[in-house]
Order: structure tokens, then sequence, then C-alpha cells
């Protein structure tokens, strides 16, 4: 008789036993389940920060040249605050309309300078120059941009190389196009959005 009580008791605590596991194992593949989609959650909230980013005006502030230009702007009276009222005073520079030709050194850096940027977002010219240096597109930004190579040649050519000249005129390139320039600048470092709100252009074509 004790034998079959204990045999029955034994049952009922090895089935008690049974039990507790199996709730044990359905809890910890509840968690396991809850822990996998928080995780998912958490990678999904990186990635869409990561693909947005910051905002086009964010990146525009960041990015867009400002103020007076420190080596020639005082004497030119020129900033990039003002970029229409630039373009009057630059583009007189520019190989095409000025008196006093470049030529020899300077001339042979006009062109090369030239030939490494262009008003893109305009007229989609590849170049500002062509290979005798003659202009290469009639927009007013290029005419600029132009403008303040050769005035930074003729004027400061022994103390600037052609890589500083070339970054001025395309500084001034992206205060005539900030929409585009920084729609341009978010694309090639993978970041979505779009220069809506700014200005596509400064000046004509």
């Amino acid at each position: 008789m004790n034998n079959k009580i204990s045999i029955f008791l034994m049952g009922i605590l090895i089935a008690i036993l049974a039990m507790n596991q199996f709730q044990i194992n359905s809890l910890h593949k509840m968690m396991l389940s809850q822990n996998g989609s928080m995780n998912q959650a958490q990678a999904g909230a990186q990635v869409q920060g990561v693909s947005s980013g910051p905002s086009a005006q964010e990146v525009a502030a960041q990015i867009l040249p400002k103020g007076v230009p420190a080596r020639y702007g005082a004497e030119l009276g020129v900033s990039f605050d003002s970029a229409a009222a630039a373009i009057a005073v630059l583009a007189p520079f520019e190989q095409d309309t000025r008196l006093d030709k470049l030529s020899g050194k300077n001339l042979e850096r006009y062109i090369s300078i030239g030939s490494q940027t262009s008003c893109e977002f305009c007229c989609g010219a590849q170049t500002m120059v062509f290979a005798d240096g003659n202009k290469a597109c009639g927009c007013e930004h290029s005419a600029a941009m132009r403008g303040v190579v050769a005035y930074l040649l003729d004027t400061y050519g022994d103390q600037m190389s052609d890589t500083e000249i070339l970054a001025e005129a395309n500084q001034w390139k992206a205060t005539f196009f900030p929409g585009p320039t920084v729609e341009k600048y978010m694309a090639a470092n993978g970041q979505s959005g779009s220069g809506n709100g700014l200005q596509s252009q400064v000046g004509g074509c």
C-alpha cells in the first residue's frame, strides 16, 4: 500500500515538474520574441534616422558660404550674402569682356582652372571655358565665376594656388545655386531629402 502511495505521489511530482518546465520554456520563448521585436524596431529607427538625416536647411547652414570673402571681398565690395549684386561686380573681370586680357602663365592657369568647374546647374556646360580660354557658357553665373578666377590670378596669382582659386569659384557657384548644391551634397553623402525651400538660382542664364 505504501509503495502504491509513494509511486502515486512521485507521479504527481513528476507531472508538476514537467508542467513547470513547460511554463519556463514558454516564458523564455516569449521573452526572446519580444526582445527580437524590440531590436528590429530599434534597428528600423536607426536606419530611418540615417536615411533621413538633417534637413536641407540644416545642411545649407553648414556648407553654403556666408559673409565677405576674406582676401578680396572688402576691396571689391562683394559678399556671399548678396550674390546677385556680386555678379555685376565680378563678371566684368572675365577674360572675354576685360580690356587688359590675361596672357602667358596667367592665361594658362585661367584655362586650367576654368576647365575644372562649370555652372552645371544652369545650362549644363561641362566647363567654364574652352581650350582657347573663350567662355563656354554665356550665363551670368559663369561670367562671375570666370571673373573671380581672372581677378585673383591678376591680383593674387603669386600668392594663391590654382586649387585655392578654383575653390573660390566654386564658393560662388554654391552661392548662385543654393538648392541644387545642397541636393548634390546630400546625395553624395547618402542622405535623403532635397533642396526644396532653398532658392534654385540667383541671377539669370
